[in-house]
């Protein structure tokens, strides 16, 4: 916890570059998780849009992991959904090195919102701070991929687990 408080070594702002990427495979991948759960039914789900996503706060948990709370815009055009068990790891080279998860969020039918998204990333079993640190460092987008699932529900009670693997995270953040 004290490593993330000391701005003079950049720390912080790894970390906030860190969760940066994340914030943005989370959002991407429940854009994502919508898309394909709906396309077939819908017309209106094509228009469904992530119109931001933007980090509100960010808090250490121990040396191993990091809370954020994100605030997710959605456009809506289509029908209410939920998604729920949101969860994944964010890989360097094809090793894990970040375990990610998100709480559950409802989306409301026909609507532009924003949602409040709290979400959690702990470092992978024998990964350390400072290789993150390190990595986030000589950062290229191109070492990084990401495995995502989630479950889609909708209002319905009709619901499906999607998931996504080696998505590289170049992608996500066009």
């Amino acid at each position: 916890m004290h490593l993330l408080h000391i701005g003079a070594n950049g720390t912080f702002s790894v970390m906030k570059r860190l969760f940066g990427i994340l914030r943005r495979s989370v959002g991407a991948m429940a854009l994502a998780l919508l898309l394909v759960v709906f396309s077939s039914s819908c017309s209106r789900i094509k228009d469904i849009r992530l119109a931001s996503c933007s980090v509100e706060s960010v808090s250490p948990i121990g040396l191993h992991g990091l809370s954020a709370e994100l605030a997710v815009q959605i456009e809506n055009p289509a029908m209410q959904f939920s998604l729920s068990d949101i969860q994944g790891t964010l890989f360097h080279k094809g090793n894990p090195i970040i375990v990610y998860d998100a709480e559950p969020i409802e989306v409301a039918g026909h609507s532009v919102a924003v949602y409040p998204l709290p979400c959690t990333a702990t470092l992978s079993p024998g990964v350390r701070l400072m290789d993150i640190i390190s990595l986030m460092r000589g950062y290229d987008a191109n070492d990084f991929t990401t495995d995502v699932s989630a479950k889609v529900r909708l209002r319905s009670g009709l619901s499906k687990t999607l998931r996504f693997k080696d998505i590289p995270v170049k992608d996500l953040l066009e």
